[in-house]
């Protein structure tokens, strides 16, 4: 499912053309939201606040959605750089292509920029809710810095990622319930159903991170397991016999070389692993449309329309595994 484009060079984003000291900026940030990504976040958003993404919202909400997808912006180039992720929308990360410090310049600027945003389009309620979303993403992610290459249960694996993923989802689901002028017990509910949707997305990525499909993205397969992310799929064939010695492998030559991947795609294909990945992302879809039952809003319909296509599964999508 795509989502709305919400990017537009104009000055709530880009730094004044005056100021010559900021021209590496300017160009950096062009190439970076030359290809905007899926929008998913600010699509919500809109539809949350009755708006369809296909309609032009007014300033306010504009900003609004502006400012949630620079947030996440944000988020992806400072990943990049401590993933050291190469790869970003088919284009070389900030930090490959223009350095460390740089990366970190851009990201902080990014973040600076969203919290503007933000600030000038929220309510107090709204803020208290984005510091409420960063405090959790740095929780999230700490905790998977702390987990590396450790076998850790699947309930603490879904803890992460309701934090570092699924909390983003939430969160803006509930702003667009806010915008909207929502009664507070239905912008919970609303919120719900996004950190629903936000597990069942967290679930897709990282299947298609052993599966090939996340290349279209121009990100790498195994990136995960390379850094040490044990995800679902990885972690519901941690008991093969060999894992635990896979898993050494990896650590200490900071590779996955084919004949771990050929281990890992017999083990997953023998487990059903796939099938498993499939039936838990259905099962939090379900899970968000049931928060909308009872919700007598116009945009409600949308709303189960939209869960019911989320990450719909496509019949042309490559489920070999590459080695």
């Amino acid at each position: 499912m795509k989502g709305v484009n919400v990017f537009s060079p104009d000055a709530a984003l880009f730094p004044d053309e005056g100021d010559g000291m900021m021209t590496p900026l300017r160009k950096i940030l062009l190439e970076l939201l030359a290809t905007p990504g899926k929008g998913l976040r600010g699509e919500l958003l809109m539809l949350c606040a009755g708006v369809s993404p296909s309609v032009t919202g007014s300033s306010a909400l504009n900003s609004l959605v502006l400012g949630v997808e620079v947030l996440h912006l944000a988020t992806l180039v400072h990943d990049d750089l401590l993933d050291r992720g190469e790869r970003r929308r088919g284009r070389p990360a900030v930090w490959k292509k223009w350095g460390v410090k740089t990366a970190v310049l851009v990201g902080d600027y990014l973040f600076a920029v969203a919290y503007r945003l933000l600030y000038n389009a929220c309510g107090k309620e709204g803020m208290e809710r984005i510091n409420f979303l960063l405090r959790e993403m740095v929780a999230g992610e700490l905790a998977e810095e702390m987990d590396k290459f450790c076998l850790i249960p699947v309930d603490r694996y879904l803890e992460r990622i309701e934090k570092k993923t699924a909390r983003f989802f939430q969160v803006v689901c509930e702003l667009g319930g806010e915008f909207a002028a929502l009664p507070r017990p239905v912008q919970v509910k609303l919120g719900a159903f996004g950190r629903e949707l936000g597990m069942a997305y967290q679930l897709f990525d990282d299947w298609q991170d052993l599966s090939g499909g996340a290349q279209g993205d121009g990100k790498p397969a195994y990136q995960d397991l390379k850094n040490g992310v044990l995800t679902l799929p990885l972690l519901l064939i941690s008991e093969q016999p060999g894992f635990a010695e896979m898993l050494a492998e990896v650590q200490a030559e900071g590779k996955v070389w084919p004949k771990h991947r050929r281990l890992i795609g017999k083990w997953i294909a023998d487990g059903r692993v796939e099938a498993e990945v499939w039936r838990r992302i259905t099962v939090y879809r379900q899970r968000a449309q049931a928060w909308l039952t009872g919700l007598d809003l116009p945009q409600a319909a949308l709303l189960w329309d939209y869960a019911d296509r989320f990450l719909e599964r496509k019949d042309r999508q490559k489920k070999t595994f590459h080695c």
